[in-house]
């Protein structure tokens, strides 16, 4: 995994449907309750995550025509909100227009100010700081067992299903 992948655990905040409880995602979904965003952001985010459970029929079709352009003028004002409250710290990713058939999928903003809802903005920095941590300390334990010969060299290794026995897989041959 390459450190852009570690940047929805620490930066990037994602503004996306999936069926989930939430719409902010960071890396997983947040809840509201716990993120100190502000209300008013709060009411209308899950108002958005309401207009697609709604919007889209059981085959993830829009069941208005005017309702694609609604969700995506929705999402671009909320993503500003949403960094505007997190402040220059964080990104936050969302999908670009559905009438866009080339460059990027996702567009991502990021405000250039002091956040302007600073509980919010504490909250996600513990969880960024959090992640970081948790990221280190998993370094340092692959590094210690590196050095003690636990893992030769890192690198991939696989478990036999029915033995558990370690192994480690063949390399991957060269493309032609």
């Amino acid at each position: 995994m390459g450190a852009n992948e570690y940047r929805y655990d620490t930066e990037i905040v994602r503004l996306m449907y999936d069926h989930a409880s939430s719409v902010v995602w960071f890396p997983d979904p947040v809840r509201y309750e716990q993120s100190g965003l502000s209300s008013e952001l709060i009411t209308e985010l899950r108002a958005w995550g309401r207009l697609h459970d709604e919007g889209l029929d059981h085959e993830q079709q829009w069941r208005s025509p005017e309702l694609p352009a609604r969700v995506d003028r929705e999402r671009q004002e909320l993503a500003h909100r949403l960094g505007d409250e997190l402040g220059s710290a964080f990104e936050v990713e969302f999908d670009v227009p559905s009438g866009v058939w080339f460059g990027p999928r996702h567009a991502r903003v990021r405000s250039t100010n002091a956040p302007t809802n600073p509980e919010a903005a504490a909250i996600f920095t513990t969880w960024a700081d959090a992640a970081r941590a948790q990221r280190a300390e998993l370094a340092k334990r692959a590094a210690e067992r590196r050095a003690s010969g636990e893992v030769e060299g890192g690198g991939w290794i696989a478990l036999h299903a029915g033995t558990g026995r370690r192994y480690r897989p063949p390399e991957r041959p060269e493309r032609d």
